[in-house]
Formats: structure tokens, C-alpha cells, sequence
């Protein structure tokens, strides 16, 4: 009787010990496949996250999309920049910004330049920053005849005013072209007298040296001087800029031709 009953416990053991090696490895190849399939899901996620983030950061408000067929022939192009945007905010007085200024500016041009036969391509049309070499890789893609950045001064001193064009030819790349488009902005600009005349200048600026076409960056005063301060709260002086600068590029192209 003894024995039969160890005969028992062996035996019921050894069942035990094989349920629990049959459901340790279900177990087993259940979590396995849980980890195989939910891990790479959550990583990926993550990483998708962090992707579609960065290019809002950086992507354009209208992006130039590759695909779009230009005719070079007869398409006039240009492309204008409103400097800053987004958390740069450029300079400012008080809640006057020059990141807001550029804008209006840039748009007074990009509406005269269409309404004369012009493509247009702006690098912001909304509150957006936009990287610097994020904009010269736009404007080389396109290869417009002229590209222009449009800018506001500041100083520590209130006495400087005025508008000025920047130019920047790297070893000589375009020198003349430069020069002669900066001269026909610029002779636009102080046309009517509204701004007080500070002539066209070089200077290493890293939006004229990143691009490969004919451009220039231009000045609208300074907003650290009273009197120009005024100007740029004036729509009416932001238009006539805004136009006189659409004026000069076109007057530059048709002497060019």
C-alpha cells in the first residue's frame, strides 16, 4: 500500500513538472512575441514623432515643390525674403517687431512684382522661421533672376536712419550684377524722399552668401531712431517701400534685357 501511493506522488509530480514546463514555454513564446511585435512599434513611434517635428520647424509655408514645371523662358521669377519670423523676432521696440514689419514689406513687393507679370516665391508668408540655409537651399533650387531679403536696422545709438541695400560677392561670384541691382534698389528707394539715403554697402551676410543667384538684402531704417520709427508704423510708407523695392528690381531686370 506504501508503495502504490509513492508510485502516486511519483507520478503526479512528474504530470505537475510537465504543466509547468508546457506553460512556462507558452509563456515564454507569448511574451516573446509581445516584445517582438510592441517594441519596434513604440521606437518607431518615437522616432516619428521627433521626425514630424523637426520638419515643421523647419519646413516653408508654401514649400517649392520639384515637380512644378517652370518654363525658364517664360517665367519671370523672384523670390523675396521676409527676414526673421517665428521665435526670431528680429529687432524691436516695445511690441514693434521687425519680424511683423518684413512681412508687410515683403508682401507690398510680392503683390507689385505679380501685378507686373512676375512669378513670385516668398520664403515666409505666415509667423515662421525660417533656417538661413534652409532659404538658400530654397532660392538655388529655383534659380530665380533676382532674389531679395528685406530687413530693419537697429543701433545702440538713436541718431543713425536711413535705408540701405547690402550686396556680397563671394571671390567676385556675380560682382557686377550684385552691384548694379543693389544701385537700382536703392535709387528707388530714396526716389520720393521718404528715407533718408545711406547708399549701398557690402558685407559678409550669410542669406547673400548661401545663394547662388543675383541678390541683394535691404535695410528699411532703423527702428532705434524716432523718426524712422514712425515711418515703420506708417502702412501707407511700408507700401510705397514695399513697392519701391519691386520698382527697382524690375527696372534692374529690363536693363538689364
Amino acid at each position: 500500500m506504501r508503495r502504490k501511493n509513492k508510485e502516486r506522488l511519483l507520478v503526479s509530480c512528474i504530470f505537475f513538472n510537465l504543466l509547468m514546463v508546457l506553460f512556462v514555454n507558452c509563456d515564454i513564446k507569448y511574451n516573446k512575441n509581445i516584445l517582438v511585435v510592441s517594441k519596434p512599434h513604440v521606437v518607431l513611434g518615437e522616432k516619428k514623432k521627433v521626425a514630424k517635428e523637426n520638419l515643421d520647424n523647419l519646413k516653408m509655408d508654401k514649400p517649392f515643390k520639384m515637380d512644378e514645371k517652370i518654363d525658364r523662358k517664360l517665367d519671370r521669377i523672384i523670390v523675396v525674403d521676409p527676414g526673421h519670423g517665428g521665435v526670431d523676432k528680429g529687432t524691436n521696440i516695445g511690441n514693434l517687431y521687425e519680424k511683423n514689419i518684413n512681412l508687410a514689406i515683403a508682401s507690398y513687393t510680392k503683390s507689385y512684382l505679380q501685378q507686373n507679370g512676375f512669378k513670385v516665391y516668398m520664403t515666409r508668408e505666415e509667423d515662421k522661421l525660417i533656417p538661413l540655409k534652409e532659404i538658400g537651399n530654397f532660392v538655388n533650387d529655383i534659380r530665380p533672376e533676382v532674389f531679395v531679403s528685406i530687413h530693419v536696422n537697429s543701433f545702440k545709438e538713436n541718431k543713425y536712419e536711413g535705408i540701405s541695400t547690402y550686396y556680397y560677392d563671394p571671390n567676385g561670384f556675380q560682382r557686377e550684377e550684385r552691384i548694379e541691382l543693389a544701385k537700382s534698389i536703392q535709387k528707388q528707394n530714396i526716389k520720393d524722399g521718404i528715407w533718408h539715403d545711406r547708399g549701398i554697402l557690402r558685407q559678409n551676410i550669410a542669406v547673400l552668401r548661401y545663394s547662388n543667384s543675383n541678390c541683394v538684402l535691404v535695410e528699411c531704417g532703423f527702428i532705434t531712431n524716432e523718426g524712422d520709427r514712425k515711418k515703420l508704423q506708417d502702412e501707407s510708407i511700408l507700401k510705397s517701400t514695399g513697392e519701391n523695392i519691386a520698382k527697382g528690381i524690375i527696372n534692374y531686370i529690363n536693363n538689364k534685357n
